[in-house]
Parts: C-alpha cells; sequence; structure tokens
C-alpha cells in the first residue's frame, strides 16, 4: 500500500517553513478565526521545534496548543497536551537543576497551564503558590506574559478565597500590563476576560465597564482578530443591559452566542443565552425568554438564578424555591454564590420562609462588606428594605430603600433603581406619606415604561391605582415637582436636590422649567415665595 504521507496532497501546509514561522502563522490563523489550521501549524511547529532540539520554543508552541484546547470545551486534548509539555520538559530537567534561561521562561509557560488546571478544579492553594513562582520568573526575565498571566490567576485565586481587596490590587497590575500594550496577544485576550470575569463575579462595575470599553477599542484596532469576540460582546451586552440599552444589549448577546459557537466555546454560548434570557423575561417575553434559558441549559449552562425566577412570574413557585435551594447547594464558594443570593431571598421572601431570607441576606452582606463593591452593597440594602416591609416594618425599610435608591442610581443602573424606588414608595406610604409615594412611583413607573420593563411597569401602575390619585397640587404641579419646590424653598442648590431625590441634576433642571412654567415666577426666590403663599414649604 502506498503511504499516504508521500502524496503532495497529504503534505503538511507550509512544510518548507521555519518552525519560528509556522508557530507565528497558526497563532495568527487562530487569532483570524481559523483556528482548525492555527492549531494545525502550531502542532508542526511543535514538531519541529522537537527534531531540531529546540525544547523552549517547542514548550512556547505546546502552550499555544494545550491554551486553544482549554478554553474552547476540550477538556481531553487540553489533559493531553498538558502532559506532552510535562514530559517534554522532564527531559531537559528540573528548576532545582537550574534551567537555562529561554527554557526557565518556557517551564513558567508550563506553569500558566497548571494555573489553569488548578483553578478550574478549585485547587486555589496550589495557585497561589504555582502563581507566586510563575510571577518571580516573568519579572526576573522581564516577560510581560509571564507577569500578566500569573498576577490573573493569582488575584482571581485570593478573590474566591476571600481576600477581595488584594485580589483586585492583582487584577489591576495584570491589566496594566496588558493595557500598556506589554503582552502578546494570546496573553493579552486570556488576561483581559479573566479579569472581567472576575470583577464580574463580585461586582466590580467598575472595572468591568472600563475594561471591557477598552477590549473593545484594542479589538476594533485589530479588525482582522475575531479571537474574544464572543467574550467582548458578552460583557459589552451586560454593562448595557445594566445601564438599561436593552434592545442592544439583546443584539450583543445574540452576536456574542454566535461568536462562540464558531470558536466551539458551548459553555460561553449559554451564558450569552442566559443572559438574553434575563433580559427577555424582565420585558415581560415570558416565552422567549423560556426558549433562550433552554438553550442556555442545551450548551451546558446552567439558566439560574433567571429560569426560578420566570417561574416564579408564572407562579410555579415550588419550583422555584427547589431549583435556587439545589443551585445555592451546589455553589460552595462566596463569589459564585454572590450572583444567585438576590435571588435567593426574593424567592424565600415571597413563599414566606423569612428564616431562610435571613440566612442568605446574612451572608450577601458579608459579601458586601468583603466586596465593598457598590451594586453589591445596593443589592444588600435592597433585601434588606424588602425583608422589612415582609415584617410590616415600614419605618425600618425606609433607611434601606434610600440606600438602594442612593447605590443603584449611583452605578446607573435605571432598572434596578426604579424597583428600590417601588420599595421606597410603598414604605412612604405606609407610614402616611402618600404625596411623596405617588412622587416615587410616578418617577419608577416612567423608568419602566421607558426601558420596557412590562411586568414592574404593569404592578407599579396596579398600586397607584389601589391607592388612587394624589390629592391634586396647587399650580397643577406634580409631586416630584411639589419635592423639588420644598427643597428650592429650604435653600437647596440644584446638585443638592439630586442627591436628596436621586435624580441626575439634568433632570431636577428640568423639574424647576416646568416648575416656573407652571406658576408662572422668574426665578427661585420667587418660586420659594410662591410656595410659602400656598402652604408648600
Amino acid at each position: 500500500m502506498d503511504n499516504p504521507e508521500s502524496d503532495p496532497a497529504h503534505q503538511p501546509e507550509h512544510q518548507d517553513l521555519q518552525p519560528e514561522q509556522l508557530m507565528a502563522r497558526g497563532t495568527h490563523a487562530h487569532l483570524t478565526g481559523e483556528s482548525a489550521r492555527g492549531l494545525d501549524l502550531l502542532h508542526q511547529a511543535f514538531v519541529k521545534f522537537g527534531e531540531q532540539h529546540q525544547p523552549a520554543q517547542a514548550l512556547q508552541a505546546a502552550f499555544r496548543i494545550t491554551m486553544i484546547y482549554g478554553t474552547s470545551g476540550q477538556p481531553a486534548l487540553f489533559n493531553g497536551w498538558l502532559a506532552r509539555s510535562r514530559s517534554l520538559l522532564a527531559e531537559h530537567g528540573s528548576a532545582a537543576d537550574g534551567l537555562p534561561p529561554a527554557l526557565e521562561v518556557a517551564a513558567g509557560y508550563h506553569g500558566v497551564l497548571q494555573l489553569h488546571q488548578a483553578l478550574l478544579s478549585g485547587g486555589f492553594a496550589v495557585v497561589t503558590q504555582q502563581a507566586a513562582e510563575i510571577l518571580r520568573l516573568g519579572r526576573i526575565h522581564h516577560n510581560a506574559d509571564l507577569q500578566a498571566l500569573a498576577l490573573v490567576a493569582s488575584g482571581r485565586s485570593s478573590i474566591y478565597a476571600g481576600r477581595v481587596p488584594a485580589g483586585l490590587d492583582m487584577l489591576d497590575e495584570a491589566m496594566a500590563l496588558v493595557l500598556a500594550g506589554e503582552c502578546e496577544a494570546i496573553p493579552t485576550g486570556l488576561v483581559w476576560c479573566a479579569a472581567i470575569e472576575a470583577c464580574q463575579e463580585i461586582g466590580a462595575i467598575d472595572r468591568v465597564s472600563q475594561w471591557t470599553e477598552a477590549l473593545a477599542s484594542w479589538r476594533a484596532e485589530r479588525p482582522q482578530i475575531t479571537a474574544f469576540g464572543g467574550e467582548c460582546s458578552l460583557h459589552t451586552g451586560q454593562i448595557l443591559a445594566l445601564r438599561g440599552s436593552w434592545g442592544a444589549a439583546i443584539d450583543e448577546f445574540t452576536t456574542s452566542c454566535q461568536r462562540f459557537e464558531l470558536r466551539s466555546q458551548p459553555y460561553s454560548a449559554g451564558v450569552a443565552q442566559r443572559e438574553r434570557g434575563d433580559l427577555l423575561r424582565i420585558q415581560g417575553d415570558f416565552s422567549a425568554s423560556d426558549e433562550a434559558y433552554q438553550a442556555a441549559a442545551e450548551y451546558g449552562c446552567d439558566p439560574q438564578p433567571g429560569l426560578a425566577l420566570l417561574w416564579l412570574a408564572n407562579g410555579s413557585n415550588e419550583a422555584a424555591l427547589a431549583a435556587m435551594r439545589r443551585c445555592l447547594d451546589e455553589r460552595q464558594l462566596p463569589a459564585q454564590r454572590l450572583a444567585l443570593l438576590p435571588a435567593g431571598i426574593e424567592i424565600e421572601l415571597r413563599l414566606g420562609t423569612r428564616d431562610a431570607a435571613e440566612r442568605l441576606l446574612s451572608e450577601l452582606d458579608g459579601q458586601a462588606d468583603a466586596t465593598g463593591c457598590l451594586i453589591t452593597l445596593a443589592a444588600a440594602a435592597y433585601a434588606h428594605a424588602d425583608l422589612e416591609l415582609s415584617k410590616d416594618d415600614a419605618h425600618g425599610a425606609l433607611p434601606y430603600a434610600r440606600k438602594a435608591v442612593q447605590d443603584f442610581g449611583q452605578i446607573r443602573a435605571p432598572y434596578l433603581c426604579a424597583r428600590s424606588r417601588v420599595l421606597l414608595a410603598r414604605s412612604l406610604l405606609a407610614v402616611g406619606d402618600t404625596r411623596s409615594f405617588h412622587a416615587e412611583m410616578q418617577a419608577a413607573t416612567a423608568t419602566f415604561e421607558q426601558l420596557g420593563a412590562t411586568p414592574q411597569g404593569a404592578a407599579a401602575q396596579s398600586l397607584l391605582q389601589q391607592v388612587g390619585h394624589a390629592e391634586p397640587a396647587p399650580g397643577g404641579l406634580t409631586a416630584r415637582e411639589v419635592q423639588v419646590l420644598q427643597l428650592v424653598s429650604a435653600g437647596h442648590s440644584n446638585r443638592q436636590i439630586a442627591q436628596e431625590l436621586y435624580l441626575s441634576e439634568k433632570t431636577v433642571a428640568r423639574h424647576l422649567s416646568n416648575i416656573f412654567t407652571k406658576i408662572q415666577v422668574p426665578s427661585r426666590t420667587a418660586a420659594a415665595a410662591w410656595a410659602y403663599e400656598h402652604a408648600l414649604a
């Protein structure tokens, strides 16, 4: 039988190229969306480096191959190439015996592969020790890739161990190397995505936003690079969703899922579908939301807590509770439980299991204290307000509801801020302040309508109808305009009014303009005098 390798059609691509050229072309092919071709070229480079007795360079090729498999949902091939890398390194001595500089650097890259494996298996003590050694090698040899990869791994490990400030410092240092352009393309993308994901888990929204925008700019400057496109769209969509640009966010999640599919990253495609399902649920499209959650599950991604909240909205209370408790039981790391706690508390309270809700809230308080992240502090305040209202303690709920409105407003999360306003309004109504109740509810319903949050908007309108219309204010002023006028009469500036009512200064200025027009006065002083004349101040 003829040897197929002798047939030119079966000859490896670019067989006459030097291994350095093969590795460069293989890396480029992977980055530009030709992963299969890239892997083939990198394998050719690995073989040629071995034939030419260049173990350090062969380990560099092995690193690229192994990480491609490790980030594309192919654990068996990842483990196989990790073993090849380990065997190759063992053939040429050990760190204890002293390695040549190039091989010592290559050993650092092999260590990064071990870090990746340890993070996936939860071996955080191992990560801390190994990352310190890789960081040492990176600094000794002035290798920015090793430094950044070690720092991001150590940072995530520290966060998972509860050392959040120290972990964030390490992520900041890793990103400083990346943003300065000191790292190669593959390590740049790996560090970028890992750092954003770590901050997303604990609610460090400021970093997520800044780094996502920077990643999008980096990719825009390199349009030929398709790698990390799924991650970029996913994180962009998450920021857009938080800020209230829901149509654009859903488009990003759809694009993200498609990009992950093309690069054989099924779990990540499932995450994009889960995020898409969350927005569809909030908008009231329960059928499409359920389809998105089922798609997430088919990709291997647990669609909770969103699916449990969908079941709760549809009246399947026991199913929602069972799913939420199961999900929390499966997650042991505090950083990974954080995203589940607010939904868990909400479901427990709706079903009347207040003791269980209080236990989860105690955990959420601990996470808020540990991270210091504003979105987590706001979520804890919201949950406290909800809990106090469930006890019919409106006075106890008021300060928590106000803090939730303030904190969610500060991070520019309009939907979450509006939900908090509803809790604040309910608290105000319970203590007899009906005019303030109407002001907060009007602000909340306006936001729900603007965003397209149909279920929340309908519930808010229903509550307003139950309470009835507010007593008409003099001059045809709305409840919110009365609040603004009262603060003007007390000598508050626009900035102070904005802070007091958790509005933007632009919104305050618009209210003042409307007030001046309605009561036909030219100035703040005249408006204050009018307020005193009509018993509003």
